[in-house]
């Protein structure tokens, strides 16, 4: 009987987390995806390519210390709405800590699209201007599909 009961936590343990798994492998091979495509679409240098990798690796190292310290910073507002004596004033002061992280991975985002953008030659800057054009068109669609869905 103990056997029997720990193959159905075990499956029902499986069956939780895979999807979970696969969705994030899904995702990371989407964003593979991507990058090939925009490569190829840009016609990159190899000395291009080395150098956009460097500026990748630097932008994601500085984007998890971002991302850690504003996890963090919430952990921290929820610990203090939790608890039953806070004030008006460190709400605000957290929230002000909180706004100026997110204005700091909204710089982050924008100097690295930037560094890459120095990196391209004319033509490539016209392809990479018209390729954020219609990833940004795809956002606006994604993000007013998602209101509709919250309105239902």
């Amino acid at each position: 009987m103990k056997n029997l009961i720990l193959a159905f936590t075990m499956l029902f343990a499986i069956t939780i987390v895979s999807p979970e798994l696969y969705s994030q492998t899904k995702d990371h091979q989407r964003g593979k995806d991507l990058r090939m495509e925009i490569k190829k679409q840009l016609n990159l240098t190899e000395d291009q390519e080395k150098k956009i990798e460097t500026l990748r690796f630097s932008h994601q190292e500085s984007m998890i210390k971002l991302k850690s310290d504003f996890e963090l910073k919430e952990l921290e507002m929820r610990k203090l709405k939790s608890s039953e004596n806070f004030s008006r004033s460190s709400i605000i002061n957290l929230t002000k800590e909180i706004i100026a992280i997110k204005g700091d991975i909204s710089l982050a985002v924008t100097n690295h699209q930037m560094d890459i953008y120095d990196l391209l030659d004319v033509n490539q800057k016209k392809i990479w201007l018209e390729m954020q054009d219609q990833f940004g068109n795809m956002k606006h669609r994604m993000r007013d599909k998602m209101r509709e869905r919250e309105n239902w």
